[in-house]
């Protein structure tokens, strides 16, 4: 079993920036984020960001087809959970058992050059033109959760964060991230097999410092 590790590696980055430490590697998510005036989680279904734009590149770790992704059978207890209409959407669980759960009118699915250097392509679903994006890598026959990224702040976490909550209403909700992991832009948590990584930003005019992007990544086979 390997470990990906979300500080060095990831198929996504946030903002239009590459967050300190991270390799860009087969897909990037540019999300162009709103400033956002209040720390509370917004209920609507409609996103506030202005969009994300999922663009193919090349990959830049020299994999093909050496990896794949994990289905951990104790991931649905043990690991990070983000729920969504009722459903649970656990990273390393199997993409088809929850697939047909959603309504199909709420989100694109895509194939992309897999993040990981699968064997196979990777299927990305966009919900609500941008909200959120599940990222689902071939595991075998299967396909695994790799990654959930929550880019606005209609959608939260299990426990209530959201893009624009404070770092104290962070720190309320999962307590001190791993120190050897995390800095002061990025905040990194791990359960189970699941990491979360909570990335912040700092407004030019008023200084304060926001949640900007959640990511939950999964392990690798």
């Amino acid at each position: 079993m390997e470990y990906a590790d979300s500080v060095s590696y990831s198929c996504y980055f946030y903002g239009g920036k590459l967050m300190k430490g991270l390799k860009i590697t087969t897909l990037v998510l540019a999300a162009a984020m709103m400033a956002m005036p209040i720390a509370g989680c917004n209920n609507s279904k409609k996103p506030v960001s202005s969009g994300i734009n999922i663009i193919s590149s090349q990959s830049q770790n020299g994999l093909s087809g050496e990896n794949a992704g994990m289905i951990d059978p104790n991931a649905a207890t043990n690991n990070f959970v983000f729920k969504y209409n009722g459903v649970n959407v656990v990273v390393n669980t199997r993409m088809e058992d929850i697939e047909g759960k959603f309504d199909s009118k709420t989100y694109k699915k895509t194939s992309q050059v897999s993040c990981i250097g699968a064997a196979g392509t990777d299927w990305v679903y966009t919900f609500n033109g941008g909200s959120f994006v599940i990222v689902a890598t071939p595991a075998g026959k299967d396909y695994s959760i790799y990654q959930i990224i929550l880019a606005d702040d209609s959608v939260s976490t299990a426990e209530g964060v959201c893009v624009g909550n404070t770092v104290d209403q962070v720190k309320a909700a999962y307590g001190e991230p791993v120190k050897d992991k995390s800095d002061e832009r990025v905040y990194i948590y791990e359960k189970g097999t699941s990491t979360l990584m909570i990335t912040f930003e700092e407004d030019e005019n008023t200084q304060k410092v926001t949640v900007a992007s959640i990511m939950y990544q999964g392990a690798i086979a």
